[in-house]
């Protein structure tokens, strides 16, 4: 009887530390970076399912095409094995050099491109980003269709 009390005891403490410990397990901040964190929904074939991390930056622009690059980078957490990524620090890309009308200047939201921003569906844990300050992140799931086409040689 004492033993499956302590059994029951041990069960209630240890399943709701494990539910909290994915995400407890990753420090706030890497290298002077934010923690972002994005969980995923179940979905039946996670197989054909992406992520695409969108990050950018508000800033004024006027009507030529703006953009920021940077890579994201894959480490692990050691001692866990879960993975997370960090973005390096964005640099502004070349855009166009349209000839904008004096009122086309207005606040948006400018993307960061670089590689590694698209990454496998994954609702077991989740999605932890490290990004500079003043960075927002914003994500969009690509989903593929069920039908597979053939491929004719010629």
């Amino acid at each position: 009887m004492a033993r499956s009390l302590f059994s029951a005891l041990i069960l209630c403490c240890v399943v709701p530390l494990q539910a909290a410990e994915p995400l407890d397990a990753f420090p706030v901040e890497v290298e002077g970076k934010r923690r972002h964190v994005i969980e995923l929904p179940k979905v039946v074939d996670e197989s054909r399912f992406m992520v695409e991390l969108v990050p950018g930056k508000n800033a004024l622009a006027d009507c030529n095409l703006r953009s920021y690059s940077a890579p994201l980078q894959r480490q692990v957490l050691p001692g866990w094995g879960y993975p997370y990524y960090v973005l390096a620090e964005p640099k502004p890309s070349k855009g166009t050099s349209k000839v904008c009308g004096s009122d086309s200047e207005s606040r948006r939201f400018i993307r960061v491109r670089g590689n590694g921003l698209i990454l496998p569906y994954s609702s077991s844990q989740p999605l932890v980003v490290y990004l500079p300050e003043g960075v927002q992140l914003k994500y969009r799931v690509w989903r593929a269709d069920k039908n597979l086409s053939d491929a004719h040689s010629k």
